[in-house]
């Protein structure tokens, strides 16, 4: 009997016990819950494309490049709100946007990705192709850097990149050209073999690709108006289906329209040039 009550107590107060544990690891849940919710809802994951330096490139855990450093100098400026940045394969960073899986992305605001995000009206970088690059020795350096037209390049071998949409547009059919299907190739050509004379390209990105392959030093370049459709832009986006995109997107205006940031963006860049 003294037994069977004793069992009776020890199940009572295990049963309170439980119970009270229950309701203790409840609390402690529900209060790190709320403590955490801020945090976590002001967190913006954005996704870059790897293997595209200068302008992107990193792993799942972080970005490095032109954009996600632009990225982090603008979230700097935005009080309250804290980023997060990964890279991958470019089509899977947009998709996941598309999906809700990550927030943001910066690119140019395309009628397909506005369907599914909302776009920056200033843009926070600007790609621009109205660059020649040549050899800094080139004995026609002078010719390449007076140049008002295309015409005035006639005769000069322009090295180009297989499949790019872009420079099939916008570069005559009337130059010389060879082809290849690497960037690295293009290099090479120009700057090794000497086999062409000039390449269109942003200067960030021929300078980048130079450093890697030892031609520091080597290349130079030069703007020029003459090449239509030379600037890209590429603004940020935020999935639409975010509840707070509408408000980040008026804010990231805001700092993008600033005199501040600006001088900031233009250091950045030209850190890559």
């Amino acid at each position: 009997m003294i037994s069977r009550d004793r069992d009776s107590f020890a199940n009572q107060l295990s049963g309170w016990f439980r119970s009270c544990l229950r309701t203790f690891l409840f609390a402690l849940g529900f209060g790190l819950g709320t403590a955490l919710a801020p945090a976590m809802a002001a967190d913006w994951l954005f996704g870059f494309a790897e293997k595209e330096a200068p302008v992107s490139d990193g792993g799942q855990q972080d970005a490095w490049g032109i954009l996600p450093e632009l990225t982090r100098e603008l979230f700097d400026r935005l009080p309250g709100e804290s980023l997060s940045m990964s890279a991958g394969p470019w089509i899977r960073m947009q998709r996941w946007v598309a999906t809700g899986e990550i927030d943001g992305f910066v690119t140019y605001p395309s009628t397909e990705r506005r369907d599914y995000a909302l776009f920056s009206e200033t843009p926070v970088y600007n790609i621009d192709f109205g660059y020649l690059v040549y050899r800094s020795d080139h004995p026609q350096r002078e010719r390449l850097e007076s140049a008002q037209s295309f015409d005035d390049l006639e005769g000069l071998v322009f090295i180009g990149q297989q499949g790019v949409e872009w420079e099939r547009d916008n570069i005559p059919f009337s130059l010389k050209t060879i082809l290849v299907g690497q960037l690295d190739t293009m290099m090479h050509l120009l700057a090794r073999r000497q086999t062409g004379d000039f390449l269109v390209m942003p200067p960030e990105q021929a300078v980048a690709i130079a450093r890697r392959l030892g031609y520091a030093g080597q290349i130079a370049y030069h703007p020029v108006d003459f090449i239509p459709n030379a600037r890209i832009p590429f603004h940020v986006g935020l999935r639409r289906s975010h509840p707070e995109t509408r408000m980040l997107i008026e804010r990231i205006d805001e700092v993008l329209r600033s005199p501040d940031f600006n001088d900031s963006a233009d250091r950045i860049v030209a850190g890559y040039r």
